[in-house]
């Protein structure tokens, strides 16, 4: 859907370019942000306010009224005001990881590289390493992670993952220090096809588990290492998401990241007709947590039966 491709290119861009300025937070959210956009099965020109908008996971105030105004206007004026400070990149190439907004602009400037393709084809011609604060290394990685572009915007078969999601989580239970593991997201849901892998980990040692969980053979390429997220590749190709969480949280985290989007939005409304608030860190009445530990304690809160995951799906009517 074009609408929901050009808003997450937007946002992807608007979050290049504030990381360049060095802000904090900002780009994370609205990555983040871009991601639930791209994912929506319906066109984002369904929500008929920034309200709605705002139900989405990810989607705040200040983003949700940059969506409203490109679907209103065609333009979103934080973006050109950012991009008239400080020169336009295409949104194409922040596709590409490990390229900043200052090197993507010093590519365009240089070589004229204005795509995915020409950064390819320059990297394929040995134009890049020669450049100021380039290598023949960097310009190797370039060219391997260009070429990655599609693979992570491609979506994998349940049958192509399965047995190395299978293989991941039983390696993870085995590191010292996890508690519990568990895999959510479309995967746990059994969609046909899914397009990353979100994985859960209580653990009271999340800096040591992550180190573990990123030597293991059948990790690829370590993109993000934090303190509560740790992304990767597979060997497969196909990327993971492993969030590590609160034990007393687990039952909410695992319901939040599973979804699908239209049934966590079900559930809030419900607890907001109750007068609570319900993320992935709880069920909550004011200050007060309500349920969290466990899927079924939020569910029984609601005074809703069990869903099977595999029914946690759009069509879904609370």
């Amino acid at each position: 859907m074009e609408n929901n491709r050009k808003i997450a290119e937007h946002l992807r861009q608007i979050a290049a370019l504030l990381e360049e300025q060095g802000v904090a937070f900002k780009p994370a959210a609205y990555r983040r942000a871009a991601k639930v956009i791209e994912e929506l099965k319906s066109d984002v020109a369904v929500f008929q306010n920034e309200k709605e908008l705002m139900e989405l996971p990810g989607i705040g105030a200040a983003i949700a009224g940059k969506i409203r105004e490109y679907l209103t206007t065609g333009h979103i004026k934080a973006l050109e005001q950012l991009l008239a400070t400080q020169g336009g990149i295409p949104p194409a190439l922040m596709e590409i990881e490990d390229l900043g907004p200052k090197r993507a602009r010093q590519l365009q400037m240089a070589l004229g590289i204005q795509s995915v393709a020409d950064l390819k084809k320059a990297a394929e011609e040995g134009k890049i390493r020669s450049l100021p604060g380039f290598s023949e290394v960097m310009e190797a990685k370039l060219l391997e992670n260009a070429k990655r572009v599609k693979e992570r915007t491609r979506r994998f078969t349940l049958k192509e993952v399965e047995d190395d999601v299978a293989a991941l989580l039983k390696k993870i239970r085995s590191v010292a220090g996890v508690e519990r593991c568990e895999a959510a997201g479309s995967f746990r849901r059994r969609k046909e096809t899914v397009g990353d892998i979100d994985v859960l980990v209580v653990t009271k040692s999340a800096g040591k588990v992550g180190d573990a969980i990123a030597e293991l053979p059948i990790v690829r390429d370590v993109v993000a290492h934090g303190e509560s997220k740790l992304s990767f590749d597979l060997k497969s190709g196909i990327r993971v998401d492993i969030r590590f969480v609160k034990r007393d949280q687990w039952g909410a985290a695992l319901l939040y990241f599973t979804g699908s989007k239209e049934h966590n939005i079900a559930l809030r409304k419900l607890a907001i007709q109750r007068g609570w608030k319900l993320n992935e860190y709880g069920l909550f009445e004011g200050e007060k947590v309500i349920a969290s530990r466990e899927e079924e304690d939020i569910y029984k809160a609601l005074e809703l039966p069990f869903f099977d995951p595999q029914k946690r799906t759009e069509e879904l009517k609370i």
